[in-house]
């Protein structure tokens, strides 16, 4: 037996290795919120869609017609969406730290990508309803486009708009700096060929990645004070 295969088997041991309680635990966690996402959706569908089209075929009006259509082309988008970023992210590809830390790292990929996808539908299905609020508003003929805007019944909208897009914001970032941190550790454990022996385990570090943005921030505050 050369050096070669002894080599190749610590290399073979070494990424078949159990996975860290913690880690497991983390990607079981996630998958009871991916499967409690989902029933969540099929609830939305059956409450819009089906509510629009019993509003539409009891009304027998246009402008019900024209929001229930929309209504589904929302719902249909969104769940292409749904199922594109949950491909292949329900389960590891084998029970070993190398495969859990992949699937982290995807998971937490594809929230970032959800935001970012979330984002634009929300901005498209706002500008479909006040395009119908536009055209098939009891005063239509009488309201322009700008006092609709800033009409009392619409106003309310940009501020919970802007807090939802300022939370966006803050939550992409939090992904990014958890992502960089899974990858450095995924990293570490290809380099070393084992979990990361540093003072902190892995899940630490992600926990320190996560509150890091808060202590700089509040480090250049006490900086400037």
């Amino acid at each position: 037996m050369n050096d070669i295969e002894l080599e190749g088997w610590r290399a073979q041991w070494q990424t078949v290795a159990l996975p860290p309680t913690d880690l497991r635990a983390r990607v079981e966690r996630e998958t009871r919120m991916m499967r409690r996402s989902v029933v969540g959706e099929l609830v939305v569908t059956v409450a819009c869609g089906g509510g629009s089209v019993a509003w539409a075929v009891l009304s027998r009006r246009t402008d019900v017609l024209v929001l229930a259509f929309g209504t589904w082309v929302f719902i249909v988008i969104a769940w292409a969406i749904s199922l594109f970023l949950r491909r292949d992210a329900w389960a590891p590809a084998a029970v070993s730290t190398a495969a859990f830390l992949d699937l982290s790292i995807l998971r937490c990929r594809r929230r970032r990508e959800a935001i970012v996808a979330q984002g634009i539908l929300y901005v498209l299905i706002l500008v479909f309803d006040l395009a119908w609020i536009y055209l098939f508003g009891r005063q239509r003929d009488s309201r322009d486009i700008l006092s609709l805007l800033t009409s009392g019944a619409i106003a309310w909208i940009w501020p919970v708009t802007a807090a939802l897009g300022f939370a966006a914001v803050r939550w992409h970032e939090r992904l990014t700096r958890e992502l960089e941190t899974l990858q450095r550790v995924r990293a570490s454990l290809a380099d070393n060929g084992r979990q990361p022996t540093g003072e902190e385990p892995w899940q630490l570090q992600i926990e320190t990645a996560r509150g890091s943005g808060k202590k700089k921030r509040r480090g250049g505050l006490s900086a400037r004070s």
